[in-house]
């Protein structure tokens, strides 16, 4: 069994696997939003009795916009497996972990999961509350700041305490970007690094997907893993 694994919903969403834990990250969300997919209703059932989704230990949402979190489908999903940890910085459910302070620490199974409240990118999402992690298992360490502001201040800092990180799953414009690929190589320094937040093919009308492929090419040998298709799984170990 290798050390983790990544299995991608839609959009931000994935199942992690760390060892035995199961993390979903911001895996269910229906409304469509332009130029990002979402879970359909035949994706969240192929989610549903997927391997890698089944059991999760921890059902977390780094914020509630609607390209990330849907309360329905995250409701049925904890019907059927009641003994998950959610984990929001919304109250949404009457048996959930609330997110409130600027940084909170939870333990699960082996897992350690560090959780800091980061700025959204976007002025105008200065007020949204929004949470990055990051996730340890057996000394293997998972970053995942959500959808932080590129190259943000308060990551950075973050960074300075905890160190480097084994894996970091970004947003593309942490890529795209070049104070995103200055941040990366400065500060948080992965040895490797996957990419995501990218429509399905059908729903790129922007070409983010043309301009990651662009931007892949020009970058220094490594190991980058980009996450397109739904289901797409991808393993790391040390």
């Amino acid at each position: 069994m290798s050390l983790c694994q990544i299995t991608l919903s839609a959009n931000a969403g994935a199942a992690v696997r760390l060892g035995g834990v199961r993390i979903w990250v911001d895996a269910l969300h229906t409304e469509p939003v332009s130029g990002f997919s979402s879970v359909s209703p035949e994706l969240f059932s192929a989610v549903m009795e997927h391997p890698d989704f089944a059991e999760p230990n921890l059902i977390f949402y780094t914020h509630c916009h609607p390209d990330h979190f849907s309360q329905e489908l995250t409701q049925r999903a904890l019907e059927r497996w009641p003994f998950a940890e959610a984990v929001l910085p919304e109250r949404r459910f009457s048996s959930q972990i609330l997110l409130s302070r600027p940084r909170q620490q939870l333990s699960l199974a082996g897992l350690s999961a560090r959780f800091i409240r980061l700025p959204h990118e976007g002025e105008q999402y200065a007020d949204v509350a929004h949470y990055g992690c990051l996730l340890e298992y057996d000394g293997f360490r998972v970053l995942i700041p959500g959808d932080c502001a590129v190259a943000s201040p308060v990551l950075r800092e973050f960074l300075e305490e905890v160190g480097p990180v084994d894996l970091a799953l970004v947003d593309f414009p942490w890529i795209t970007l070049s104070k995103g690929r200055r941040f990366l190589q400065q500060f948080i320094r992965p040895k490797h690094l996957a990419v995501f937040h990218l429509p399905f093919e059908k729903d790129d009308i922007y070409g983010y997907r043309r301009a990651v492929h662009k931007t892949v090419e020009q970058l220094p040998a490594g190991d980058l893993r980009v996450f397109l298709e739904p289901l797409q799984r991808e393993v790391f170990d040390r």
